[in-house]
């Protein structure tokens, strides 16, 4: 079969451009290039494959990445290009072999959206800067109005307490993880975090635990709040009160100072975004009382810069995007998989080709239709809803999936609520006014937060776009550089960007225990991530985000780029070689009865951790994933002896 070469062009980090070529497992290809495009101003830096490189790709595509950096000025800023005369003349530089490889670029689909506009690296910056502009014009007529229409308070009131619902699974999805994560003997205790947290200044570091001594019942009584103040936010939209702010804050700072002391546990971007939403909330409250229409809009503007900013980085951010093959490789490589995830996987190449384009129109054209009349509005919320439906079916995200949704809410009007769930919207609809200083801070704030809200967003282009592209003066853009780095710390504005990296291969850490000083070796299994054996399938989560099973999933792609694991991890093998229980909880508990081990009173355990390659089985295969070993040791290759690290060979000479 004719090996199918693709290749793209996209901004790369520190002013190289990388040129991506995707060839069929077992091409060979040329290294003598070296020069060969210095008339088109390019210096070719790196041409090699590596064959060891292979571990994990099983059928899949061969990534050959070649470097080249432009000859311009240092530090000048690289263009988005994709020239195809260009492109025909690198392949033409890389001499193939083999029989039927042909020598051509296919541009394919990638070559209808290159004509579309919202793939102008400027276009689509310089549109959302003109909703930006619109949403701060609608903020600015509150200032003179004491008492705004009364529409959308049912519509508003829905928003605040699904968010609030959002509070209330978070916290209960990490409260049964906290004690034995940054517990007094967790992998990443908080207190040694808030050692160093204590020199900071406040303004650095806003962690109100910094003012507490921090021990396990602390960190379960944070979880506890939480969950309280969720709980009361639902209540509370039958009753507002005029405390309901302070409450939407008790809870994001409660979340923000967990955040701190967490370190990668909680370092997910929903977990910021989470963050983001009870500020935001508590600012909308005050303002919804009187202006409900206002604040949703104020919603919307969010969910838009949400979505946009998700689309535009996978675009930018990874070529297989580009190239319209991400999702053939999506399903087995994220995080936790379940039945559903292998299920997709084998749904034919041109079905995922077309979900691609599906994914683009969603994420990058629908956000627009948020500002049309309503139905179009309507259809945006549906189509948001089938991607994040899609999404949270076959895999695992927790809450994530359940943020998403309550966010995307504030597209629905009363309007929706009264024609097809027939609710008695006028029973929302009652007179209120905010007093002027109250509201004049409000607006003055959300009207910064729209404008700072650009910067992020400008990220997700991955360098093409910054406020430069707006061609706001120089004093502007630098101080407004200037406070989004001020509100850092404090997560109120946060990038939004997922699925931006892709790769397809999964490599899996398989933990085993040996009572015998190695003799035989046991699994220990994961709860929730895939374990080397002949019927796993995965498991369906709903709310629940399991943290540890989540952060393991991201340190076999630093042990392929040569890094060490992190310290949690390594702690983790020596609580598990101390059997502690805490720890054995987060997993399926310990794989040796009490009676198996030397000293039953005081259990040890030998405890190795080794990566496997894990790929998806044939349909018509039992069996959904297939695991074999690699050919090289990586930096997860550890052994666990008597508390102690030692070298992983000695594990491997007692295989």
């Amino acid at each position: 079969m004719p090996g199918r070469k693709q290749a793209c062009m996209f901004n790369g980090d520190e002013g190289y451009c990388m040129t991506e070529i995707l060839l069929q497992h077992g091409a060979r290809l040329g290294v003598e290039m070296r020069g060969a495009l210095r008339d088109q101003s390019f210096l070719l830096l790196d041409a090699q494959a590596n064959p060891d490189e292979l571990d994990g790709h099983g059928d899949s595509p061969l990534h050959v990445s070649f470097f080249w950096q432009l000859a311009a000025k240092p530090g000048d800023q690289m263009g988005y290009a994709r020239d195809p005369q260009l492109l025909e003349q690198l392949l033409e530089a890389c001499p193939m072999t083999g029989e039927g490889q042909e020598r051509h670029a296919t541009l394919l689909l990638p070559e209808l959206f290159d004509k579309a506009f919202f793939l102008d690296s400027k276009l689509w910056f310089r549109l959302a800067a003109v909703v930006a502009l619109l949403v701060l014009l609608q903020l600015l007529l509150v200032v003179g109005q004491s008492e705004g229409n009364q529409e959308e308070s049912l519509a508003i009131s829905v928003v605040f307490a699904g968010c609030a619902l959002t509070n209330v699974v978070a916290f209960a999805s990490f409260r049964p993880q906290v004690v034995a994560l940054i517990g007094r003997r967790g992998l990443h205790p908080a207190e040694e975090v808030l050692r160093r947290l204590r020199r900071l200044s406040v303004r650095r570091a806003p962690c109100y635990l910094r003012w507490m001594e921090v021990n396990d019942r602390t960190l379960i009584r944070c979880c506890d709040l939480g969950i309280g103040c969720g709980v009361l936010l639902v209540m509370l939209v039958l009753w507002p009160q005029s405390f309901v702010p302070l409450i939407w804050l008790a809870a994001g700072w409660t979340y923000l100072s967990l955040q701190a002391v967490s370190g990668d546990f909680l370092g997910l971007q929903s977990d910021s975004n989470l963050v983001e939403v009870d500020a935001l909330m508590a600012l909308l409250s005050i303002l919804a009382r009187s202006h409900p229409r206002q604040a949703l809009l104020v919603l919307r503007f969010f969910a838009f810069r949400k979505m946009l900013g998700c689309g535009v980085c996978k675009y930018y951010g990874s070529p297989m995007w580009q190239s319209f093959d991400a999702l053939q490789v999506h399903y087995f490589t994220q995080p936790l998989v379940n039945r559903r995830s292998r299920w997709a996987h084998v749904w034919p190449a041109d079905f995922h080709r077309f979900s691609v384009l599906a994914t683009f129109l969603v994420e990058v054209i629908l956000p627009f239709l948020i500002w049309c009349p309503w139905p179009c509005r309507i259809s945006a919320w549906i189509g948001f809803n089938c991607l994040n439906a899609m999404i949270n079916t076959t895999g695992n995200y927790g809450f994530i999936g359940f943020l998403n949704t309550m966010e995307n809410l504030s597209l629905v009007d009363d309007r929706f609520y009264q024609l097809v769930l027939g609710a008695d919207v006028d029973a929302w609809r009652l007179p209120r006014s905010t007093a002027w200083p109250f509201r004049l801070v409000v607006v003055c704030v959300l009207s910064l937060y729209v404008v700072l809200s650009l910067l992020p967003l400008a990220r997700a282009g991955k360098g093409t776009v910054d406020l430069r592209t707006l061609r706001l003066p120089d004093v502007v853009t630098a101080r407004l550089e200037w406070l989004e780095a001020l509100q850092q710390p404090w997560k109120l504005v946060n990038y939004q960007g997922k699925f931006s990296g892709m790769h397809d291969f999964r490599w899996e850490p398989i933990l085993e225990a040996s009572t015998d000083d190695g003799q035989s070796w046991r699994q220990i299994r994961w709860r929730y991530k895939l374990n080397q054996g002949p019927r796993e399938s995965g498991v369906v989560l709903w709310l629940h985000l399991p943290r540890l099973d989540w952060r393991v999933w991201f340190l076999p792609l630093a042990a392929r780029r040569g890094k060490e694991p992190p310290a949690w991890y390594v702690k983790l093998l020596e609580r598990l070689a101390e059997c502690d229980e805490s720890i054995l909880e987060l997993l399926e508990g310990c794989p040796f009865s009490r009676e198996e081990f030397q000293d039953p009173e005081h259990p040890k355990m030998w405890v190795s951790s080794r990566l496997v390659a894990c790929e998806v089985s044939p349909k018509e295969d039992e069996c959904f994933w297939s695991f074999r070993p690699l050919r090289k040791q990586t930096t997860m290759d550890l052994l666990i002896k008597e508390g102690s690290r030692c070298d992983a060979t000695k594990r491997r000479r007692l295989d």
